[in-house]
C-alpha cells in the first residue's frame, strides 16, 4: 500500500480524475437527446471516451517516460524488489483513475434515466466493453511512454489517438470493433450484439496486458513474471480477436424488442414502451388525422411505432410511424409519417420536383393540419391549393374518395383540383 499511496499523492492519476470526469460528462450529455431511453443513455456513456481518451493517454504517456526523462530509471533496477513493480503500480493507478472517471460519468449520465425511463435498463456488456477499451488505451499509452520516453511523445500519442478515433468512426466490421473508442446509437427496438462486446472485453484486456508485458521486458523483469504474462496476454487477445472476427464486428441485433404499449380505438395508437410518456402526444396527432380522413378510403384504425429501415413495415391493417426522441419536433414528424402512410403516397418520394409529387405534398399538409408544409410552385398549383382548401370538410373527404386511386398511384396533377 505504501507504493500505491505514494503514487496517488505524487502521480498524475488523482489530479486528472476530475478533469476526465468533467470532459466525459460533457461528451455524454452532448450525445444525449433524452433521459428517458436506456439505450440512448447507455450509448451516451460509451461515447464519452471519445474526448476522455486523448487527455488520458497523453498523461499516461508522460507518466510512463517521466523516470527516464529525469534520469532516475536506475531506481527501478536498484530497488530491493522486482524492477517492474514500480512502473506497474504507476500504470495501475493511472488505469484505475481512468476507470473511476468512466464510472462516475456513467453514474452521472444514467441516474436521471433511472428516474425517468419507462422501460428496459442499462446494457451492461456495452458499458463494460467501452470501459475496457478506455482502460486499455491508458495502459498502452503508458507502455509507449516507457518504451519511447521522448519529450514530444505525450503530445504525439494524444494527437494520434484523437485522429485515429475520428478516422475509425467512418469504418465498419471487425476492424472498427477492435478499436477502443466508438460512437454508436442503438434504438430501443434493437439491442447490442453482446458476443461482439464480450470479445471486445477480452481483446482490450489482452491488449492492455500486452503493453504492460512489454514493460517487464524493458526493465528485464524476472522470467517467472514475464512468461505467464506473455501467455495470458496472447490468450486473451487471440480469444477476443477470434470472437470479434467471427461476429464481423456486428454491434446491433435488429428488431429484438418489437413490443408496444397501445391505447384507444379510433384509432388505436401503439408505441414502444420506452416512449410511453409520448403516447398522449402521438395519440393527439393520430386522432386529428383520423378526423380528417374518416369516411374516406384512407381512414386509419391502428398506428404503430416501427423501427426505421429493416422491420419498418406495420402489421396488416395498421400504418407505421417512426419516433426518435420524445420532443415536439419529432411528434410532428411522426404525424407526417402517419399521414403519408395513410394516404399511401410513399411512392411519390421517387418523383420529386414533379406536379404529382407537389399535389401529394398538398394532401399530406392538409391531412396533418399544417398547410405551411406545401408551397405552390406556379399559379396552377396555387389555384389547386386554393380550390381544395376552401372546400368544406365533407367536400374534401368526398374529393379524396373520388380520387383515391389517383392518390395511391401518385398520378394526381394540378388540373385534377380545378
Amino acid at each position: 500500500m505504501t507504493l500505491i499511496g505514494i503514487e496517488l499523492r505524487r502521480g498524475p492519476g488523482l489530479w486528472t480524475l476530475p478533469v476526465l470526469t468533467v470532459v466525459g460528462v460533457f461528451m455524454a450529455r452532448a450525445q444525449l437527446s433524452t433521459d428517458t431511453v436506456w439505450s440512448y443513455a447507455t450509448g451516451a456513456v460509451t461515447s464519452a471516451p471519445m474526448l476522455m481518451a486523448p487527455l488520458a493517454v497523453g498523461v499516461a504517456a508522460w507518466a510512463g517516460g517521466r523516470s527516464q526523462r529525469r534520469g532516475v530509471r536506475h531506481a527501478w533496477l536498484l530497488a530491493g524488489r522486482d524492477p517492474v513493480q514500480a512502473p506497474l503500480i504507476e500504470a495501475g493507478v493511472l488505469v484505475a483513475c481512468a476507470a473511476v472517471a468512466y464510472i462516475l460519468v456513467a453514474v452521472v449520465t444514467l441516474l436521471p434515466t433511472a428516474a425517468a425511463a419507462t422501460w428496459g435498463g442499462p446494457f451492461w456488456w456495452w458499458l463494460a466493453s467501452a470501459g475496457a477499451g478506455f482502460a486499455a488505451m491508458v495502459a498502452v499509452a503508458y507502455g509507449v511512454g516507457v518504451l519511447v520516453p521522448g519529450r514530444f511523445t505525450p503530445f504525439a500519442v494524444a494527437l494520434l489517438t484523437y485522429l485515429a478515433t475520428t478516422w475509425n468512426l467512418g469504418n465498419s466490421g471487425a476492424d472498427y470493433a477492435m478499436f477502443p473508442t466508438t460512437v454508436e446509437l442503438i434504438a430501443p427496438f434493437n439491442a447490442p450484439h453482446t458476443p461482439t462486446m464480450r470479445g471486445q472485453v477480452l481483446w482490450f484486456t489482452g491488449s492492455a496486458l500486452s503493453a504492460l508485458t512489454l514493460i517487464t521486458v524493458k526493465v528485464r523483469s524476472s522470467a517467472w513474471l514475464m512468461f505467464p504474462a506473455v501467455a495470458l496476454s496472447v490468450t486473451l487477445t487471440a480469444a477476443g480477436a477470434a470472437l470479434i472476427v467471427n461476429e464481423n464486428g456486428r454491434y446491433v441485433d435488429l428488431n429484438r424488442h418489437i413490443t408496444w404499449s397501445c391505447t384507444g380505438n379510433s384509432p388505436q395508437v401503439c408505441i414502444h414502451p420506452a416512449f410511453a410518456t409520448s403516447l398522449p402526444a402521438i395519440s393527439e396527432q393520430a386522432q386529428a388525422i383520423e378526423r380528417r380522413l374518416t369516411s374516406t378510403p384512407f381512414a386509419i384504425t391502428r398506428v404503430e411505432q416501427r423501427p426505421r429501415g429493416v422491420g419498418g413495415q406495420p402489421t396488416p391493417g395498421a400504418v407505421a410511424y417512426a419516433l426518435d426522441t420524445p420532443t415536439a419536433d419529432h411528434y410532428h414528424r411522426a404525424g407526417l409519417d402517419i399521414a403519408i402512410a395513410a394516404l399511401g403516397v410513399d411512392s411519390c418520394a421517387r418523383r420529386r420536383d414533379t406536379d404529382a409529387h407537389a399535389m401529394a405534398q398538398l394532401l399530406v399538409a392538409w391531412t396533418v393540419g399544417d398547410e405551411t408544409l406545401f408551397t405552390p410552385r406556379d399559379p396552377i398549383q396555387q389555384q389547386a391549393r386554393h380550390q381544395f382548401l376552401n372546400l368544406p370538410l365533407t367536400g374534401q373527404q368526398q374529393w379524396l374518395t373520388t380520387h383515391a386511386n389517383a392518390i395511391r398511384t401518385c398520378s394526381l396533377t394540378s388540373h385534377t383540383f380545378t
